[in-house]
């Protein structure tokens, strides 16, 4: 699980390490390499979910021509891997042995000479890209965040050690996102407002991942909070009135000239065969697609009609075919907005929903929302969060999971496919993916119910 297998330039040295005990990181330069590694840190993150959510459908004859795994997730399968091994688990556990690593030399002392500071942002780095992979985790195999249960929940392993002999073990769900917290609150200090490159993380990277955390918590007062800590340092939003819309092509440009981006990350793993851009491979729901407002311009720059006017994916942040699945300011403008909704601040829930929403518009054409009314601000909150943030990361999936707690979003999933109708109801032990047999068997942790 933990065995670094990357070739990229980049971790040569680890390559080394594996053959010739003596060549190991050691300087704060080798360090930062480890967290530069593009591939491992910025570019495998986990979207094999938005093969199960309600935002997409795929035809019997393309989905025929899919992996086990994407159709296992289509049809929500119980025996989801059948046996393969699954990037979306080993992928994360590769960033959190890349952290590991860079957090036990700062431990034992780097050689060479470097500043306070220049140590300071590598160890909040480090911090943080561990924290971020023990979110994705959590987000597929262990369940949702409930107060009245995490203590006793299964979680995933949080691993803080480098040293691939340690045993593994599954921690609770609230430990693990205690170790999160921990993780981040620890990072921000530490790491500058504004990074060197926007691969790289910081401080308000560090609020943001913060907020997202606290929100599937249910936490809203310290999510609104740690938003807020993000919105003080960056809160530029695209005006997508000024983006030029063509033919098979994503409007947005590519890194690093996304304002709206504080940390750039792409999926690549088991999903991405369905749910990266301009392949045509998964549709948008119909009804979904209809949602959107004719004078909203999301409905053309984020998706194209083609045959029979079905609607495919093709406006990701990462400017590129690749699905962005990082840290950015329209993602935490709505999480404030909704925790505002959810503490009863309507005006400061309007307020933010409002600064998204006009930018998202034709000029002119946007009529802001004004409400006394919580539940109704709350519903429409919730429903612009799935338009803005359609197939972001996991984003919809963890939507999902945590708005089934709540009666009043609580939702059934139904595809039909090849004359079978399948249902995912809300709750059901689906939502939660099985860890890959070949993990079970190696460490002895485990099986999730299914």
């Amino acid at each position: 699980m933990l065995i670094i297998g990357s070739c990229k330039k980049q971790d040569e040295f680890l390559d080394k390490k594996n053959n010739n005990a003596s060549v190991v990181p050691a300087t704060i330069g080798d360090f930062q390499a480890i967290l530069d590694d593009y591939t491992v840190m910025n570019g495998i993150n986990p979207n094999l979910t938005n093969a199960g959510c309600d935002n997409i459908y795929i035809t019997d004859v393309t989905l025929a021509t899919l992996s086990v795994t994407i159709r296992n997730t289509y049809t929500w399968t119980p025996d989801l891997f059948q046996g393969a091994a699954s990037g979306d688990w080993t992928n994360p556990y590769n960033m959190i042995e890349h952290s590991n690593i860079v957090l036990d030399g700062l431990d034992a002392g780097p050689t060479g000479t470097y500043t306070q500071n220049d140590y300071n942002n590598v160890k909040g780095q480090a911090l943080f890209f561990r924290a971020f992979s023990f979110y994705f985790l959590a987000q597929e195999f262990c369940k949702t965040y409930d107060s009245s249960s995490a203590a006793t929940d299964e979680g995933i392993i949080v691993r803080l050690t480098s040293d691939v002999n340690a045993p593994s073990k599954r921690s609770t769900v609230k430990a693990g996102y205690e170790q999160m917290i921990a993780d981040l609150k620890a990072a921000i200090p530490l790491l500058p407002v504004t990074p060197l490159y926007q691969t790289r993380p910081s401080q308000p990277a560090a609020s943001g991942l913060l907020a997202k955390i606290y929100l599937v918590m249910g936490d809203y007062k310290d999510a609104a909070s740690s938003a807020t800590d993000y919105l003080n340092q960056v809160r530029a939003l695209i005006d997508y009135n000024t983006l030029t819309k063509k033919l098979n092509t994503n409007p947005f440009k590519t890194y690093p000239n996304n304002q709206e981006i504080s940390l750039y990350v792409y999926c690549n793993s088991d999903g991405t065969a369905i749910t990266g851009t301009l392949n045509n491979k998964a549709f948008i729901d119909s009804v979904f697609y209809n949602s959107y407002d004719s004078t909203d311009l999301r409905k053309t720059i984020f998706f194209q009609l083609g045959t029979n006017n079905a609607a495919s994916y093709l406006g990701s942040y990462t400017g590129s075919g690749n699905q962005f699945g990082g840290i950015a300011t329209n993602e935490i403008y709505l999480v404030r907005a909704e925790s505002y909704a959810r503490l009863g601040n309507i005006s400061g829930a309007e307020t933010d929903l409002n600064a998204l929403l006009v930018n998202r518009f034709k000029t002119g054409k946007y009529t802001p929302v004004t409400t006394t009314d919580a539940d109704s601000l709350l519903t429409r909150i919730v429903q612009e969060r799935r338009k803005e943030l359609a197939m972001v990361g996991q984003m919809r999936w963890e939507d999902l999971r945590r708005l089934n707690k709540d009666p009043r979003f609580a939702k059934t999933l139904l595809r039909v496919s090849k004359g079978t109708t399948y249902t995912l109801p809300p709750n059901d032990p689906k939502y939660v993916f099985p860890i890959p047999d070949t993990e079970i068997t190696l460490s002895g942790i485990t099986q999730n119910p299914r």
